[in-house]
């Protein structure tokens, strides 16, 4: 009852200091880049939940390793398989920027980026906020953004990576047919 007590007091503080916070790390903030699609933001937190989601039920029957996997999950999503991408970001085609270096994210920014959604209590009040935060905000930054100093852009996707390797098996495949062709001539 106590550690309940607690996580719902340290919910409520933070809950009532996230936008006055927001305001005071936005004076002055301007980013290069322009803001990112909201609608590819919201599909990329979509499936980055479903997955966190997945491990969670799956905490429930199969033990205490799909907790911490969907911890590991929440904590480093955008830099752990691909700087600067979540498996959600890479198929809408997003990428997180580290403003300080002008390259994508690596583990330990994403980890300043959304540590809030790994503590008890703050991580239901932060997935309230963050949405209304991006929206709200003209480059679309969230708490997280402005702490880890990020911003998050329109980048290379599941799409693009679809799309370079048809068009090199479409240049495999005409220089097939290429090769192909002198042996031809030359037999005549």
């Amino acid at each position: 009852m106590t550690i309940f007590l607690l996580v719902t007091l340290l919910s409520a503080a933070f809950g009532l200091a996230y936008f006055p916070t927001l305001n005071r790390l936005s004076r002055g903030f301007v980013s290069p880049y322009a803001k990112a699609d909201m609608k590819k933001r919201a599909g990329a937190a979509g499936i980055d939940a479903a997955l966190v989601i997945i491990c969670v039920v799956a905490y429930w029957s199969h033990g205490a390793f799909f907790l911490a996997l969907a911890a590991v999950y929440a904590l480093f999503r955008d830099a752990l398989f691909v700087p600067g991408q979540s498996i959600g970001k890479f198929f809408t085609g997003l990428l997180v920027v580290n403003l300080d270096t002008g390259r994508p994210c690596g583990r330990l920014v994403s980890a300043k980026r959304n540590f809030i959604f790994v503590v008890p209590g703050l991580n239901v009040v932060a997935a309230c906020l963050e949405p209304a935060a991006i929206f709200r905000d003209p480059q679309g930054q969230r708490l997280g953004d402005r702490l880890a100093n990020t911003h998050v852009i329109e980048g290379l996707g599941a799409r693009d990576l679809v799309k370079s390797l048809q068009e090199a098996m479409f240049q495999v495949n005409l220089r097939g047919d290429a090769d192909e062709q002198p042996a031809e001539m030359n037999e005549s």
